[in-house]
Parts: structure tokens; sequence; C-alpha cells
């Protein structure tokens, strides 16, 4: 087993996300007592600016100097891997790597590494996201590496996926989930293979609707599992989707 590790969590993008992958954390750690989880330092930064605000228009705050800032912050405090569970964040990745020495954990590549490699006959990823890593083409350029065509849904479904992660999930109101699996079936009927959800708000409403299906990959439970594993811990298979 590898060295245990102290894992620092780059969070409040957004901050409902980040509790969740918290929770998933201590939900897929295969631990018998507190002594077994990751140590984990948690900035739960949520006044960092939007994401996609600033990759659709350059003009708006620019949210790279706080986010090298908090990682630093992080290296400074103990921390010896850090995670961003925000995929729209990773648009800024290579930046943010460059200014700590500790390892950043990709959630696109690991992401994309995992359907790779457990989705029988990929040829096909839908990806559910943000304008703004959509336009970034962040899960793009990561499927090219691997010779897998990417699929993004339509202008109408985009709208409608940037109305439930903005307005529902991080506005805290009530999630239209007829509308979210709707986009989910749409994708998966126009040849997709499987569907990566590739926005952290995505992945709390595959928990709340409780979402088993090998079609479906949640960015951030396979997160949590390479954080898991990084980190010196075993993953416990029984809870997941993740094997």
């Amino acid at each position: 087993m590898a060295d245990e590790k102290i894992l620092g969590v780059l969070g409040g993008i957004g901050p409902l996300a980040t509790v969740y992958f918290m929770e998933l954390l201590v939900n897929l750690t295969d631990a018998a007592s507190d002594q077994g989880h990751i140590s984990c330092l948690v900035y739960n930064h949520a006044s960092i600016p939007d994401r996609t605000d600033y990759i659709m228009d350059s003009a708006k705050p620019n949210p790279l100097p706080v986010m090298i800032a908090d990682a630093q912050l992080l290296e400074r405090s103990g921390a010896e891997t850090i995670v961003i569970p925000c995929n729209t964040a990773h648009y800024f990745y290579e930046q943010i790597q460059k200014n700590v020495s500790i390892p950043i954990i990709n959630i696109i590549e690991e992401t994309v590494k995992y359907a790779h490699g457990h989705v029988p006959n990929l040829r096909t990823l839908g990806i559910l996201a943000t304008k703004g890593t959509i336009t970034a083409g962040s899960y793009q350029k990561v499927c090219e590496k691997y010779g897998i065509h990417c699929a993004v849904p339509s202008l109408f479904d985009e709208q409608a996926l940037m109305h439930i992660i903005y307005n529902q999930v991080k506005a805290g109101q009530s999630v239209d989930y007829k509308e979210f699996l709707r986009i989910v079936d749409s994708m998966l009927n126009e040849g997709c293979d499987a569907v990566i959800l590739g926005c952290t708000e995505l992945s709390v409403i595959h928990r709340d609707l409780n979402m088993d299906r090998p079609d479906v990959i949640d960015s951030m439970e396979v997160l949590a599992k390479v954080s898991i594993i990084s980190c010196g811990k075993t993953v416990r298979t029984t809870h997941s989707q993740l094997t």
C-alpha cells in the first residue's frame, strides 16, 4: 500500500459539490474506524469568481490568481496532494499545477481514463458539463488523446443543462430531475456509448437520484476513488459503480 498522504481540497466551486465530494471520500473509503479514513485539508472558498463567466468573457473577474493562492495555502498547510472538485476549473489546471510543487489530480484526465478502461467497445462519450467546460474543449482534448469521439449536447439541451446547474443546484432550488434524465437519454439515443457527468453539480443530482447505470459515469466518484488510492487507502467497492 502507498504511503498515506494528506489530501488538500481546493473547494467552494461550488460549495455543495465540495461537501458532496467529502461525503464520497468517507463513504467510498474501506475503513472500519475513524483512523482508517483520509486526512484532509479543505478550503471551501465560495467567493472564487465564476469559472464559466471568465472562460466566456475574459473581461470578467479572473479566478486563476485566487485558485493559485488557495493551492499554495493548502501546500503550506501540509497537503501532499490536491484535488479540485470542479470540472470547469480544470481549464486552469496547468497554470495552477505550475505554481505548486505537489501533484494535483486531474478530474477530467482520470474520468476519461476510467471510461476508456471500463466501457466496452467505447467509441463515443457524451459530455454533460457547463458551457465553460464545453467551450474550453477540456474533455474533447483528453478524449482525442484516447482515440474517443466526444459528443456534446445540442444548443437547446446545453441551455437546459446550464439552467439546471446554475438556477437549480447552485441556487439551492428544486431540481427538474425529469429534464435532467431527458438530456442524458437524448445523448445515449443519439449514439453515445456512455455519458460523463462532467460538472460536479450534476454529481449531486446523480446522488439524489441514486443512479446505478454503467452508461452514466460520475466524474466526482472517479475523483474520489483516485484520491483515496493516491492517499494510500483502499476503495470500498460495494458502495460505488466504480470497481
